[in-house]
């Protein structure tokens, strides 16, 4: 079985939901995504785990200013994409490797720039942190009586 950490660093296209608001529905497209890690406790590669950042164009939205990562310029061809994305941080998600196209990477981040690929790892670390901190809600001792 190959080692799931090779695909560490891979942009693949993923099966991803997303809400259609002229519809008022949820809906499933094709994306390209950044593979950032794996479950550890997988048995096999044809049904394991992968976690993801998305890949989007962000037509209709603002980047944040920390966490959206702007792909442009000669690194857009380098990674396969098609047009100026942005790899989003702070937007973690897990796809089972049934709904990726895995076998068929469209780019390799990790190999193309190793220092893009760290910091992308930091800023999401970062924003794991953050939100971690930021959602701690401290819990009151109450006897009951």
């Amino acid at each position: 079985m190959p080692d799931p950490k090779k695909y560490v660093g891979k942009i693949v296209r993923s099966l991803e939901k997303y809400f259609d608001v002229d519809e008022r529905r949820i809906k499933v497209k094709s994306r390209p995504s950044l593979i950032i890690g794996f479950e550890p406790n997988y048995t096999s590669l044809l049904d394991i785990d992968f976690e993801l950042l998305p890949i989007s164009k962000l037509s209709n939205k603002t980047p944040d200013k920390v966490y959206d990562y702007l792909v442009d310029g000669l690194l857009i061809s380098k990674l396969g994409l098609n047009e100026k994305s942005y790899i989003r941080t702070n937007k973690t998600t897990w796809n089972n490797v049934k709904h990726m196209k895995i076998e068929q990477p469209i780019g390799d981040l990790k190999a193309v720039d190793p220092a893009i690929f760290n910091h992308l790892l930091t800023l999401n670390e970062q924003w794991v942190r953050t939100r971690t901190i930021n959602n701690l809600v401290p819990t009151t001792s109450q006897s009951t009586g």
